[in-house]
C-alpha cells in the first residue's frame, strides 16, 4: 500500500470469527452468549481513524458493508441491515445502536445494552441476567434478585418484541 501510493486513502480492519469456549464457564466450543465467545476483534486504522482510540460501541460485524460503503462514498443498498460505524470511528458519536441481540441454534437467546445482558435459554425456561460493569466475567447471574426484576422484565420484554420481529419462534416462548 505505501508502494503503491494508496496507504493514506485505505482503511484497514482487522476482525475475526467469535471467541472459543476454552474451558471458562464450563463450557468447550463456539455454543454460548457469554462474552468470551460472543465478542469479536475490531481494530481499524487508516486515514480518519484515531491512533490508539478505543471505542465501547455496540455493533455487529455486519456493520461492516455499511462502514466500507460510507467510508468510500457510495450508497448503502436499502437492503443492508448493518449501520456505518465511521462517525463512531471518526469521534462524532458514541454509539450506532442501544443494544445488541445474539442467538444459538434453538437453545440461546441474549440481549445486551453494554452494561446489562440477559441470556435466555428457552427450551429450559432458564434466564441469566449480568452486569457487565462489575462482573465482566459474567461469574454472578442476578436474574433471581427481585431489586432487579423491573431490569429483567424490561429486558425480556425488549428481546421478545424483537425477536417477533424477526419471525423467530422462540419468542412466544419467553
Amino acid at each position: 500500500l505505501e508502494t503503491a501510493g494508496q496507504l493514506q486513502n485505505t482503511l484497514i480492519v482487522y476482525t475475526s470469527d467469535q471467541g472459543l469456549a476454552m474451558g471458562s464457564h464450563g463450557l468447550l466450543g463456539k455454543q454460548n452468549q457469554y462474552e468470551h465467545t460472543s465478542r469479536v476483534p475490531l481494530i481499524f486504522a487508516g486515514p480518519g481513524v484515531p491512533l490508539g482510540a478505543q471505542k465501547d460501541a455496540l455493533c455487529y460485524l455486519r456493520d461492516l458493508f455499511p462502514t466500507f460503503c460510507d467510508a468510500a462514498g457510495i450508497p448503502v443498498p436499502d437492503t443492508v441491515q448493518g449501520q456505518s460505524l465511521l462517525p463512531v470511528i471518526r469521534g462524532e458519536k458514541d454509539g450506532v445502536r442501544d443494544e445488541i441481540f445474539g442467538y444459538f441454534t434453538d437453545t440461546q437467546r441474549m440481549i445486551s445494552d453494554g452494561r446489562w445482558k440477559l441470556i435466555v435459554y428457552p427450551q429450559v425456561r432458564r434466564v441469566q441476567l449480568f452486569d457487565e460493569k462489575e462482573d465482566p466475567e459474567e461469574m454472578h447471574d442476578l436474574s433471581a434478585e427481585s431489586k432487579q426484576s423491573e431490569r429483567r422484565a424490561a429486558m425480556l420484554a425488549r428481546l421478545k418484541s424483537w425477536l417477533q420481529g424477526q419471525g423467530d419462534p422462540l419468542a412466544e416462548q419467553l
